[in-house]
Order: structure tokens, then sequence, then C-alpha cells
């Protein structure tokens, strides 16, 4: 753990004294209540936090409206304090973690469901409304979200948005950015914008800037009407290799799956070891189709086809729905242990085969358990997560273990994968995630809107020297290879 640093930089203090006036109790110094700040799921090892920076805010204001956020803006840049937004923070590369101290905005304060328009099928909602939330408010009016991360029940609107958004949904109707209409942003400047409209910059832009351009306060959203019909196939496949011939297959059929979403057999095993009953011992993929229920139906006829001729199980339909309502609970083997880390990468549907042998290769090189899962979000493409189990209150050893999502992303790396979000971690990989054109446009646009840099300062641009990609590279690999050896000894 890295020792508390209970007072703002002197420098500072004033400004953030000055903040209890404009917002009394919505900011806080209270060294406790900063120091939940400093991590997201994962936790920042001490080892580590140096290399970052300083992860513990000054302050936390927790905005409740857009007049807010203004005022907070407007004096974060006249006193050039870091601004660090945040909402639910469910991700794993620190991307909601200061690396400057400042002030973190904790979003949460801003929830709900602003207006649907009707003729236009869209939504107008507040950045920090849950997907789940959001969902089921629609679901009441007769309407639908097109699409939805994995972590919906605590993934929030805004935060999505800002980490590019593909998930359950996306193979159907495209990723979150082709989805959103308009983003009211307050810029680092304190000026509010509709991105979006004409003369402002694309709401693109906004869609996976991971908070660096500014702080979301609106999302115009594309919905739906509610789907006549929705339903589910689960298959079991002893063969692995087949289950990876299957994949591009299944996403294949027409009309294109709402979701399809495949498990390993580790991850049957770690969901055993989590106290939860898997649908099977083998690797599984679960097929879902929403729509008018003709389509529905001839969906999941191809689905059966392509099962019967790759030698899949059919799983009992009562397993398929259960799976379906469970869908947001694939982090549930969290229970397995004290700590998981794990890495989510971009992977082609023809390298699926070749990185999960890859990636078992490399759990048993390490002696560790990997549970690997994905949803295919692309007609080519699928996020695949690859999790571990470890204790982050094993200092050292939690290290040596944060080191392995390196080589995981390697091997993703190697079979033409990138990451799926950048943050802090992952910056060393930020030519991975981004073309060389599309390098030069985010850059561009960071030094218009933010010259001073004070918006989630130490992400996706820039990273600390030491987190430089040779540095970091040959850091990790000793640290892993240190891994290796302990694992030998032990």
């Amino acid at each position: 753990m890295q020792e508390l640093d209970s007072s703002p930089r002197p420098a500072r203090a004033g400004a953030y004294e000055a903040l209890h006036q404009l917002l009394g109790d919505y900011v806080t110094t209270d060294p406790l209540e900063r120091s939940y700040y400093r991590r997201d799921l994962a936790a920042v090892p001490g080892a580590l936090g140096a290399l970052i920076g300083r992860t513990l805010p000054d302050a936390v204001a927790r905005p409740r409206n857009t007049d807010d956020v203004v005022t907070l803006v407007k004096h974060a840049a006249a006193h050039r304090l870091p601004v660090t937004p945040r909402a639910a923070a469910t991700t794993v590369y620190w991307n909601a973690v200061p690396t400057r101290g400042g002030l973190v905005l904790d979003m949460n304060g801003m929830r709900g469901l602003i207006d649907i328009d009707e003729e236009r099928l869209v939504a107008s909602v507040l950045p920090s409304t849950r997907w789940q939330e959001l969902d089921a408010l629609l679901h009441r009016r007769g309407y639908s979200v097109l699409s939805y991360p994995t972590s919906a029940p605590a993934a929030t609107v805004g935060g999505w948005v800002s980490m590019e958004g593909y998930g359950i949904g996306s193979l159907a109707h495209g990723g979150l950015a082709e989805q959103v209409v308009a983003l009211e942003v307050v810029l680092p400047d304190g000026r509010v914008i509709t991105a979006g409209a004409p003369g402002e910059p694309p709401a693109r832009a906004f869609c996976r800037a991971e908070g660096t351009l500014g702080i979301i306060t609106r999302v115009d959203l594309k919905i739906r009407r509610a789907p006549e019909s929705t339903r589910s196939a689960a298959l079991s496949f002893p063969d692995p290799a087949a289950l990876y011939r299957a994949i591009p297959e299944l996403a294949a059929i027409q009309p294109a799956p709402y979701c399809v979403h495949f498990a390993d057999a580790n991850y049957q095993r770690a969901m055993r070891s989590a106290g939860f009953e898997p649908p099977s011992d083998h690797a599984t993929v679960l097929v879902t189709f929403e729509g008018d229920s003709r389509g529905v139906a001839a969906g999941i006829a191809a689905t059966l086809e392509i099962a019967a001729q790759r030698g899949a199980e059919v799983l009992d339909e009562h397993i398929a729905e259960s799976e379906w309502r469970e869908r947001f609970m694939a982090l549930r083997l969290k229970r397995s242990a004290p700590t998981v880390l794990g890495a989510e990468s971009w992977i082609g549907l023809d390298q699926l085969a070749a990185y999960a042998c890859d990636a078992e290769r490399l759990a048993k090189r390490q002696k560790l358990s990997l549970a690997t899962y994905g949803t295919v979000v692309k007609p080519d493409e699928a996020t695949v997560m690859s999790l571990f189990p470890c204790d982050e209150s094993r200092a050292i050893q939690y290290v040596l273990d944060l080191s392995l999502t390196r080589q995981l992303f390697g091997t993703a790396f190697r079979r033409g994968g990138r990451p799926y979000g950048i943050g802090v971690w992952s910056s060393p990989y930020r030519e991975r995630a981004f073309s060389p054109a599309e390098l030069t446009e985010i850059t561009t646009r960071k030094q218009q809107l933010d010259p001073a840099s004070i918006m989630n300062p130490g992400k996706l641009y820039s990273s600390p020297l030491l987190l430089s990609r040779p540095i970091f590279d040959i850091g990790m690999g000793f640290l892993a290879g240190v891994r290796r050896l302990s694992k030998v000894v032990s």
C-alpha cells in the first residue's frame, strides 16, 4: 500500500480551500475519502505508484449538474489544477486514477433519463446513468438501448462513451460512437459545447478520449423500439478448436445475432471454484437473437445447424435462458480469489484459436490459472478478456503478477491484436491502439482543446518516463522472469 499523504500540496492549498466556498460540502479534502480515488478495479501497488505519479487527489468534488461542472472546471483552469473525471471506474487501466494529484470530479451524482424524442428515437441521458438502469427506464416506455457493456449494472453511459463502447449488441448495431447523436461537453477552459452540432467537434472525437478532452455532462443516444422477441442458444464444445472455428460462422448469421459470447473451459472451472455452477465443463458459446419472432426463430435454427456441423452439444433451453439473464456477471469469478487481474484486447476472429493457444502456453509457463472469455463485437473481431487470480495485499507478489498483464497483451499483439482501453497501464501501447493518422488527429485535438494539459493528465497522449515502451517492456519482462523463477523454486 502507498503511504497516505494527507494534505494537498501547499502551493495549491488556497485553490482547494476556495472550492469549499464554491460548492460547500460537495467538495472534500478528507484524506480517507480521497484515498478511495487512487485506484479503480485494480489497485496501484506502492512499488509502481512512484512511476505513475501522485495518485492521491488533493480534493474530490461531486457535481450535481452541468453548472457545477462549469464552476469546477473554470476554477481548475484558472489555478492550473489537474482534473480527473471519474464515475464507476470499472476498468483496470487506471484511466480514472490521478497522476498529478489535483481535483477528482466524482460524476456519480449526475444520473437519470432526461427525455425521449419518440419521433427521432433519441434518448437524452445524464452521464453517470448505469446502463442497466437506463435500459430498465426505457423498457417502461417500450424502448431499449441498442447496445451495452457486459458490466452494465455498474458501468456508466458517459464512461462507456469515453472508452469507445463495444459490447453486447455491437455485432448487430455497431459501436457506441455510431449510436451517439450528440454530447454536451464542458471543455478544459469551462466552455460548454454540443459535440456533433454544426461548427463543433464531432461527437466521435470524445468517444475514445477517456476523459482527456473534457467532461461529458449529457449524452444524446439512439434507441430502438423494445424487441418483440429474445431467444438464446447455449452450446458446449468438448473440442476447443471446434469452438473457435464455429465463432466466425455464428457471427456471420443473418440477421446478425444480438450477441455472441464465449468462454473457455478454464473460465468454467474458475466459476466452479468461485461457488457457482457453470453451464458446462467445456468451452461454451451463448448466441442471442433479438427482433421480430420470425427473424429470431431463423437465427436460432441457423445456430443449431452450425452446432451440429461443429460437434457442439446444445444445452437445455433453460440453461440458455439462465446464461442470458446472467450475462452481466462475467466478473463473478472474482470471488475465487482476493483480486483478479487481466488484459482485454481486440482479437480478429481468425486469430482467436492462435491467441488461446498462446495464452494457454503462457499460463503453463508461469504456473498461472488463466480464464478467458470474450464477446464478438464486429463481423471479424472480438474483445477478449483473459483473467487470473492474485492477491493485492501481498505487495511484492502482486507487482510480479501485474507484470503478466503485459505478457498477455504481448500475446495478443503477436496475433495482430490491440488493447481495449489505454489509461495509464496500456499507455506504452498507444501505437497499437491507434494508427499514425489517428494519433496525429487526437494529439492535435488535445493541443487545441487542452493546451495546458489539465484534463486527465498522464493518460492516452503521454505517460511517465519509466512507462515509456522500451523501459516498460524491459522492466515487465524482468518481473515476469522473476515471477516464473519464484514459481519454479517454490
